[in-house]
């Protein structure tokens, strides 16, 4: 399985070297942003090579940051020609690193899981401390 991370600026990059701090090499994972002197075509482009650099044909899991954005308006354009991405929005750490988690364990791959490991991530810090 492949992990392809996409974000307006370096969010995407910069996660996924937090998550390979913690974790260590990510197999399989990229990551990259939309500059601002870029366009869509250039992060498609973009994208779109580190799609097609697939010779066993893997699974793409694609996360990126915002939907409606610019990098999943690429990505829904890159689903058209690649119907078997698996395309999450809402980028965060948490949710790298269970997809990397998800991958060590060697049980498969669910997506759910990823994303309720997301959501449990955003926590009232004062509410917890209050309990």
């Amino acid at each position: 399985m492949k992990l392809l991370l996409m974000s307006h600026g370096n969010m995407a990059i910069e996660t996924l070297k937090s998550a390979e701090m913690i974790l260590g090499p990510i197999s399989g994972a990229s990551a990259i942003g939309l500059q601002p002197n870029q366009g869509p075509e250039d992060l498609q482009a973009a994208a779109e090579k580190i799609i097609a650099d697939n010779p066993n044909q893997e699974p793409v899991v694609v996360i990126v940051d915002l939907l409606g954005g610019t990098p999943s308006n690429v990505v829904v354009r890159l689903i058209a020609a690649h119907p078997d991405l698996q395309v999450v929005s809402g980028l965060n750490l948490p949710m790298v690193i269970n997809y990397a988690n998800q991958m060590m364990m060697g049980d498969g791959f669910d997506k759910s899981v990823m994303m309720n490991e997301a959501k449990a991530g955003v926590i009232d810090v004062n509410a917890k401390l209050n309990e």
